[in-house]
């Protein structure tokens, strides 16, 4: 007889000293990291892939509205500033000083 063995590691230190902590709203089974403390879930689900971010993001530069873009693809406001925050961190960063004579 094989059998196997899996060994979940904590998704933010990587440690393998995680114990099961109960289930989340959405009944997925949670897991509670004692080196860190961080509790989270093992798999989660992805609910929008990089090509969907990528079009909503599209979609909002081109001067759509945040309720918008809640009404056409269901995404949260927070969610998309978020998304907006990570995409255009790179632009500000390129962007030089403006200086003041």
């Amino acid at each position: 007889m094989i059998t196997e063995s899996l060994i979940h590691h904590c998704t933010r230190c990587h440690s393998t000293n995680i114990f099961k902590n109960g289930h989340n709203k959405s009944g997925n089974a949670q897991f509670k990291c004692k080196d860190c403390g961080r509790s989270s879930v093992l798999k989660p689900t992805v609910k929008y892939t990089e090509t969907q971010k990528e079009l909503i993001i599209k979609t909002y530069f081109e001067r759509g509205s945040l309720r918008g873009m809640r009404r056409l693809f269901g995404v949260a406001p927070t969610t998309l500033t978020t998304w907006i925050k990570k995409a255009s961190n790179p632009i500000l960063t390129t962007l030089l000083p403006v200086i003041c004579p």
